[in-house]
């Protein structure tokens, strides 16, 4: 038996890449780079961002300003809110502030916002006086919400004096309603309230007579049949505790 040898190998040359791909090459490590680079300068940038605005000075609250006081002072709201000052705006505890805000008893809203570069603004809602309960020496006003927030020695324009628990809030709510029920020219007319319960409510008059208004139900029907009968000349006492069966004296 006769064996061949194989030809010997001639030896592998190593192919040089193309002046395509050199440049290829060239153009993706200069792309990895460029990305690089550029995620480098977006975090710098990005964190300097947030250094300036959440952790410096320069976007440091330093200022209050207050709008929509008609009884209470600007002082007394700064005050009451307590905004920390020198704190950067984006830290600032807004839901806090206007809790604190709305601890004045006379306020019934206040809302709160940033004003860059350096002021938190508070707006607040007053609480409208709609009642005022005759007490010794003058009365408790209250709103339509029957919030008791301020102590009066005259009856303030526009108020409703009433004979009731100032403690009652859910008496007051109903003798509110039966006030905003009431037409501007008869609401003029009126000038107490009285209720011990909230189904005894009785409206006086500056002449004297007597409106029976029994509960705080249909009062915007109560208030058209009050006006009606009011107008027709009754002379001592009107009776709309049944609106659809009124009587009068």
């Amino acid at each position: 038996m006769t064996s061949t040898a194989a030809p010997p190998r001639a030896p592998l040359t190593p192919t040089r890449p193309s002046l395509a791909e050199q440049r290829d090459r060239r153009t993706r490590r200069r792309r990895r780079v460029l990305r690089a680079v550029l995620a480098l300068v977006l975090a710098a940038v990005v964190g300097t961002a947030v250094w300036l605005v959440y952790f410096s000075s320069v976007f440091a609250a330093r200022s209050v300003d207050v709008v929509g006081v008609r009884e209470l002072s600007r002082d007394q709201v700064t005050a009451a809110a307590a905004v920390p000052l020198g704190r950067p705006l984006a830290r600032q505890p807004l839901d806090a502030i206007a809790r604190r805000a709305t601890s004045l008893p006379q306020v019934a809203a206040a809302t709160v916002t940033r004003e860059w570069p350096g002021k938190v603004r508070i707006t607040v809602t007053e609480r409208q006086p709609l009642l005022g309960v005759a007490q010794p020496g003058g009365f408790l006003v209250a709103d339509k919400a029957g919030v008791v927030f301020a102590a009066k020695t005259v009856l303030p324009a526009g108020v409703v004096q009433v004979s009731a628990d100032p403690a009652n809030r859910p008496l007051l709510v109903e003798l509110g309603s039966v006030v905003l029920a009431l037409p501007a020219d008869v609401r003029a007319q009126v000038t107490s309230i009285e209720a011990a319960t909230p189904d005894s409510i009785r409206l006086r008059t500056a002449s004297g007579l007597v409106i029976v208004w029994g509960d705080a139900s249909e009062s915007p029907l109560k208030a058209q049949v009050a006006t009606a009968l009011l107008a027709s000349g009754a002379k001592t006492s009107i009776d709309v505790s049944a609106p659809h069966a009124p009587a009068t004296r």
